[in-house]
């Protein structure tokens, strides 16, 4: 498997102090599903606050992010420790309905920006939309 992506995700926009961990978990197969739970509980915590574009647990239907959505349906990555979807590539608007209706924690790497959909828990989830440059 070419983890690639993988590396792109944690070098981009996971905290600087904590990518080394979560790069070896992630592209160890061994290791891989305890990385992504560990990632999907932790996620707040893990990510680079630098790259958040926009975040809350209505981010799938707000106006800013429907209009990106629509801009950057293009094929993305879709990592999840569901391994149904882990590892497949799909058009933007298909990964998020997907994500959507999962209570796993995903995460769809695309070209510049990547989304994080947190486990789903009481009260809540956590989703962000992380961008390398915040004009997206």
């Amino acid at each position: 498997m070419d983890y690639s992506a993988e590396s792109y995700f944690v070098k981009t926009y996971i905290r600087k102090e904590r990518q080394e961990r979560l790069l070896f978990q992630l592209t160890n197969s061994r290791k891989r599903y305890e990385g992504l739970d560990r990632f999907c509980h932790n996620s707040a915590d893990l990510i680079d606050k630098r790259k958040i574009v926009l975040k809350g647990d209505d981010l799938d239907r707000q106006k800013d992010f429907l209009k990106f959505a629509d801009k950057n349906d293009k094929p993305c990555l879709v990592i999840s420790p569901d391994s149904f979807i882990d590892g497949e590539v799909m058009n933007l608007k298909e990964a998020l309905a997907v994500a959507v209706n999962l209570f796993e924690a995903v995460i769809i790497i695309g070209n510049g920006f990547a989304l994080v959909f947190g486990e789903v828990e009481k009260g809540g989830r956590e989703k962000y939309l992380l961008a390398e440059k915040q004009n997206v």
